[in-house]
């Protein structure tokens, strides 16, 4: 037991931490349709930055935190409820918070590792628009609404990187998002016509110190 602590002291010592930032894309599809009470779906690809912490943990293995974030996707959609509908532009941004586990094998100056991760992700959503009543007279008034709320995700991916000097590297980097409300509401119906799944790519630079 003694020399198993005195490895771990010696272990933590000897830890290094990076920290990475990239910008790549963000590419999400579009989710499901639910005429009449909303539609149509949208998704799109956009601009998309991830920021990353690293500390080893063993020669292969390091532990950490990442946050990724892209551009708003936008399109228009219609919603009908009991006694109006409404016509807007929905605009929607997901920004992922997880910790991450990562196993990587060196091979000269490049280290490529397997990554996964779990926390949860932001769901934003603005609409503007107008709205109109189902009964006589009918006339339209603006519209406005927010849509946000926080869910459980996980991510999977890799990371690729090139040592330029002892302390700067080249990083490579793809994720996939997953985030677990399937874009429904309690009752059951969609709630963005987003979906529920992001792929994030990108290359940046990191830091060892």
């Amino acid at each position: 037991m003694l020399a198993v602590a005195i490895g771990l002291i010696a272990g933590a010592a000897n830890a290094q931490t990076t920290v990475g930032a990239v910008v790549g894309v963000s590419d999400q599809s579009a989710g499901a349709n639910d005429l009449p009470y909303l539609g149509l779906p949208f998704g799109g690809t956009k601009i998309a930055a991830i920021g990353l912490i690293d500390r080893d943990w063993r020669r292969r293995l390091a532990i950490g935190g990442e946050v990724s974030t892209a551009g708003q996707i936008s399109g228009e959609q219609s919603q009908r409820n009991g006694t109006s509908t409404n016509a807007f532009v929905s605009r929607h941004r997901d920004t992922v918070f997880s910790a991450t586990a990562k196993f990587g094998v060196t091979v000269g100056r490049v280290r490529a590792s397997a990554v996964g991760g779990a926390g949860g992700a932001l769901r934003r959503t603005s609409r503007e628009g107008t709205t109109a009543s189902i009964f006589p007279p009918a006339s339209r008034a603006p519209f406005s609404d927010t849509l946000t709320n926080f869910v459980f995700a996980y991510s999977i991916g890799a990371d690729v990187r090139f040592a330029l000097t002892d302390r700067l590297a080249i990083l490579a980097i793809g994720r996939r998002h997953r985030l677990k409300d399937d874009d429904r509401l309690a009752s059951g119906v969609v709630a963005r016509g987003v979906s529920s799944t992001i792929y994030r790519a990108g290359v940046g630079a990191q830091w060892r110190f």
